[in-house]
């Protein structure tokens, strides 16, 4: 079983038959940095991780785990934190439950491969989600589910607040998440206020 970030990166290059090239053409992720990353040389933020997840075809959870998610520490972004609590395998996708903390800093995210599915919990606090243009607020209780697959955002509004994210990773004819194409995600109306 793969222990480091780097060892469990590299396995899945390997598996895609990719070379450090064109992982990092097709990730967006520079050769040098992908190079140490494989290396145990520094860590990574989730914006990278998410990157590399899509260019390999892989669930997120496959580069952050020890397939034992009570494991796994937490990994940041631009506006969150996220720990992987489970990950299981149903008949038509993977799924994966992460507790995350939001800041007010805007967090866009990049389409993941195709097909894929997010659903947003709300634990504690508001914050804005969705896809890029239909962004909805939402409070303590409530969720929402949107397309991974098409650019996204998520900021809390005022003050951090706790949610619950769940990954829906469709499931091909070899088991691997879909492909999908990037893009960017429109600023969200003026009417969420807050951040």
């Amino acid at each position: 079983m793969s222990r480091t970030l780097g060892s469990r990166l590299r396995r899945l290059r390997d598996e895609a038959s990719l070379s450090l090239s064109e992982l990092a053409r097709r990730s967006g992720i520079g050769k040098g940095t992908i190079s140490e990353l494989e290396n145990d040389r520094r860590g990574a933020r989730l914006d990278t991780l998410l990157a590399l997840a899509t260019a390999l075809e892989a669930p997120l959870g496959s580069l952050l785990a020890d397939e034992t998610p009570d494991r796994a520490g937490p990994v940041s972004g631009a506006s969150v934190t996220a720990v992987l609590l489970d990950r299981w395998a149903r008949a038509d996708e993977l799924v994966e439950v992460y507790r995350a903390t939001l800041s007010t800093e805007r967090q866009d995210s990049a389409p993941h491969a195709a097909g894929v599915r997010e659903s947003v919990l709300v634990v504690d606090g508001s914050v804005v989600a969705g896809n890029g243009g239909s962004e909805r607020r939402l409070q303590a209780g409530e969720s929402l589910r949107y397309r991974g697959d098409l650019p996204h955002c998520f900021f809390a509004i005022d003050k951090p607040a706790d949610v619950i994210l769940l990954m829906h990773y469709p499931n091909t004819h070899d088991g691997r998440p879909r492909r999908s194409t990037r893009t960017t995600c429109p600023q969200p109306p003026e009417s969420f206020g807050g951040a």
